[in-house]
């Protein structure tokens, strides 16, 4: 079992590190800090506003939870961002969260993902909150890749298995 248990933590670790910060990456690249802080009404969320939501998140869930690294959160803030804050700086914030994410994966063992989950109220044990983890950031990645193709035509083609090929979590049959 736990051979499998780290096979599980290696997937989790490629995903959330590699692949979907790639394909953050790669739907980010071509826009516009204007594009990138586009939202077609008041209620809905811009991709910058899902970067800042994925970066405090995976801070708090992943990294403080997990890894014990320390990170003060403030959720709402995340989406209440208007400043339009550069592709740049924007993207520092989310390149510093995978950075941690690395550390807490190098410190992540088989014997850690049968223990209590530091968040009872939402899980019994830490391999559920790295599925949480995992699809929460792949959920905000679809959507983040679905803005980007509609606001600049071409600018994101065959990215998830492209992704998954450059970044080893695709093993061709």
């Amino acid at each position: 079992m736990t051979n499998t248990l780290a096979i599980a933590i290696a997937a989790f670790h490629t995903r959330i590190t590699r692949v979907f910060p790639a394909q953050v990456r790669a739907a980010i690249e071509p826009l516009t800090d204007e594009q990138i802080w586009w939202r077609p009404n008041e209620t809905s969320n811009s991709i910058g506003n899902l970067v800042v939501h994925l970066s405090g998140s995976l801070n708090y869930y992943l990294n403080r939870n997990l890894g014990g690294i320390a990170f003060d959160r403030d959720r709402a803030a995340e989406f209440a961002e208007r400043r339009h804050l550069p592709k740049a700086e924007l993207m520092a914030t989310f390149d510093e969260m995978v950075a941690r994410a690395e550390r807490t994966f190098e410190a992540l063992t088989p014997e850690r993902l049968g223990e209590p989950s530091p968040e009872p109220a939402m899980h019994e044990i830490v391999l559920e909150d790295l599925i949480n983890v995992v699809t929460h950031l792949s959920t905000h990645t679809g959507q983040i890749v679905w803005i980007a193709k509609m606001l600049a035509d071409g600018a994101v083609r065959e990215i998830w298995i492209k992704s998954h090929r450059s970044e080893g979590a695709w093993k061709p049959v």
